[in-house]
Parts: structure tokens; sequence; C-alpha cells
């Protein structure tokens, strides 16, 4: 409590705003609950902004929450849930039933439902959200193939058994990934496959920084299309004790302030919507800068 107190404190400024509530109040992200009203912005918003504004509002549905979009936005989130049972599991699960005559199965039980019901009053789900719960959905899997062992060990060991075929079979297939027969197989893949050309982009611009000497200032410049879910810039807590620091291009005006402030870092320009991603020396001249964002003003959305 003391070390959020002071986490609160550090980045907001008030010991009682959460990061979550300023960003909600100046930005209208993240989402309200869905038996809250949309959230306001009380600043200008850019145009990748304001796309995320829509975005998360777009979430909800246009009336009011009901018990059946509560139910079924709950019947969606089921394949999330889903991810920590490979197929061969299901038939392991039904065993788990019996542990909860054990208050502690059964505390397990209960607390992934409650999990299950109080994150579906938020609009939008994002799988980092399942990292508390996580070791409790194996724990559900161990316990469910230790009871089938008590009844029919070799049901539980077929199981395993099968589990090891359909993992070790799409291990391979990442592990050949550029592999012909591997191509024809992302066609197979589930929703929950693999973002083959996001992370190569970033792991290969890496490798181009890693490559250059000194501390760099990198501006990111986007293309009109670029999809705004994509974001180059992060930062470390300590920016300017970053090797790289990142911002986005703004235009001459605003980045000469940043290159001044920067002023023993090498400057680089990144544009990572051209294919593949472009990292050149910054060189800023009139007929190519891009000019300053316009922002958005917003009004409040029914």
């Amino acid at each position: 409590g003391g070390l959020m107190l002071a986490q609160d404190k550090e980045i907001t400024g008030s010991w009682t705003t959460l990061p979550y509530a300023l960003s909600q109040y100046q930005y209208g992200v993240p989402a309200a609950l869905t038996f809250q009203k949309n959230p306001v912005p009380h600043r200008e918003l850019n145009p990748q902004q304001a796309l995320n504004y829509r975005m998360q509002v777009s979430f909800r549905d246009s009336g009011p929450e009901t018990l059946k979009t509560y139910l079924e936005r709950l019947e969606y989130r089921v394949r999330f849930y889903r991810f920590f049972f490979l197929a061969p599991l299901y038939l392991a699960l039904p065993a788990f039933w019996f542990s909860l005559r054990d208050y502690r199965f059964l505390w397990v039980a209960l607390t992934l439902a409650l999990f299950a019901l109080g994150t579906n009053f938020f609009p939008t789900f994002e799988a980092h959200y399942l990292a508390g719960v996580a070791c409790l959905f194996v724990l559900v899997s161990v316990t469910g193939l230790e009871r089938l062992s008590r009844v029919s060990p070799q049901a539980a060991g077929l199981i395993l058994l099968l589990c090891f075929a359909q993992f070790l079979f799409w291990y391979m297939l990442h592990v050949f990934d550029s592999q012909n027969f591997s191509l024809a197989m992302r066609q197979a893949e589930t929703w929950d496959g693999l973002n083959h050309r996001n992370p190569a982009a970033r792991i290969e611009v890496n490798r181009e920084l890693a490559s250059i000497p000194g501390k760099l200032l990198v501006f990111v410049r986007y293309y009109p299309q670029h999809p705004f879910q994509q974001e180059w810039v992060y930062n470390s807590a300590d920016i300017d004790g970053s090797r790289v620091v990142w911002a986005r291009d703004l235009g001459p005006a605003e980045n000469e302030k940043l290159r001044q402030y920067y002023g023993y870092r090498s400057v680089w320009l990144l544009e990572p919507d051209f294919r593949p991603p472009r990292l050149t020396p910054y060189a800023p001249a009139p007929d190519t800068a891009v000019e300053p964002v316009q922002v958005t003003p917003f009004e409040e959305v029914k």
C-alpha cells in the first residue's frame, strides 16, 4: 500500500490519484466500466490519441449494459481462458471438480470465477490481465490430471503424451518459421497465434541501434496510414539516462528543441512503415519534414 501511494505521488503528483485515473481524465483512456458513463478527454488529442480513444469507446455497446450484453461478453472471453488448456487437457478438466471438496481447490475455483465475472465489467480485454491468475489455470490442469491418474494412470499418461505431441508439432513449425511448409501452415494457426511480422521488425531495428556507438536520439516518423496500435515510442523510466531516447517526429521546430536538449546524442530518424523499417541519420529539410500533428478537440461520446 505504501509503495502504491509513493508511486501515485511520483507519477501524478497526488498521493491518492492513480496513473490510470489521471490518464482517463486527460486522454479519456482507459475506458470506463460498462455501467459507467464514457470518460471525456480534458485535453486536446493528436490523431493517434484520438483513434485510441474512439477504439476503446467502440468496444462498448451503444445502449446501456444488460444481462444479455454482459453474458455475451463473458462467453466471448472464454477463448482467453482456454489458452491455458491444450486440447487434450479438456478430457482431464472434469476430474478437477472432484477436488472441490477440498477448501484449497474450492478457493482456486472461486478466485477464477471472481476474476472472470469482475473483469467482464471492463469493455476491453488484454492478455496480460491474466498474469495474476495464470498459475491457477495451470494448477487446475495439474490437479485434474492427478485426480484422473488415481482412476486410470493410462488415461492420464495418454493425455500427457497428446499434449506433448501437440506442443512439439507447433513448436517445430515455429522453429522453422521461414520454411515453406511452416508458412503454409500459418493459415491453420488459431487466434492466439504468433505475431510474426511486428516483432521481427522491432528486433531488426534494435540490432541496428545496438551497432551504433554512443547515446542516441531517435525520431519516429509515422506514415499517414500507420496503425495507431503499433506504437514505437517507448522510453524507460529514466529517459535522460537511457542509451536510446525515442520521440515522435513533430516537425523541424519541435524536433530542434529536443536536439538542443540532447546535444550530446547522435540523432536518427526511424520510419517504421517503410518496408522494411528504415533507420537513417536525421537531417531535417524543409521539403521533407512533416508538419506538427494536428490536435483534435473532443466532445462527450454518448
